[in-house]
């Protein structure tokens, strides 16, 4: 009888073994490009950084922002990369726009670059059922701006329309 058993307990150490390995080979297989969204999400968020590093002094960034998800369209299954800082500034809304007119952010792909857009934060119109009216609400909260005494806005970059590889953030709902 425990010759028996000591064949049972082989088969069933071989089995488990190779369930193991199924589900890790699984795993590596659908999920091994994940990290590429972390990589190329960094990468942009390095090009973007030596843009801003060039922000006059007095400018004051509140929050930064670094995202990897679905966040501009519908019913789809793509990745989108944000890079993003609000900021409080003292100078004019006219003053703040002109400092970044024109200006462009090296793509993580090595495409065309990426537009910096602009975007203050009395702008009702886009904030307004975006992405962006959560992060608009977390500053407004975490932030009184009334005593900051300057205009609130953000800058950003996106790249749009990559394939998800199998990240769970960049399907339609996930977030």
């Amino acid at each position: 009888m425990t010759h028996i058993y000591q064949i049972l307990m082989r088969l069933f150490a071989i089995f488990g073994v190779a369930v193991f390995c199924f589900i890790v080979w699984f795993v590596a297989v659908a999920m091994w490009r994940v990290p590429i969204h972390q990589f190329n999400l960094w990468k942009l968020g390095k090009n973007f950084q030596a843009i801003t590093t060039a922000n006059p002094p007095d400018s004051k960034p509140l929050l930064q922002i670094r995202r990897v998800g679905n966040f501009f369209r519908g019913a789809s299954n793509a990745c989108d990369y944000l890079v993003g800082e609000f900021y409080v500034e003292k100078r004019s809304k006219h003053e703040i726009l002109e400092r970044y007119r024109g200006l462009f952010v090296n793509s993580f792909d090595d495409t065309e670059p990426v537009p910096m857009e602009v975007h203050f934060l009395d702008e009702e119109e886009f904030f307004q059922d975006s992405y962006w009216s959560d992060w608009r609400k977390k500053i407004k909260k975490s932030f009184n701006l009334a005593v900051m005494q300057g205009n609130p806005y953000i800058i950003f970059a996106s790249q749009t329309d990559y394939p998800p590889y199998g990240d769970i953030r960049c399907f339609y709902g996930a977030l």
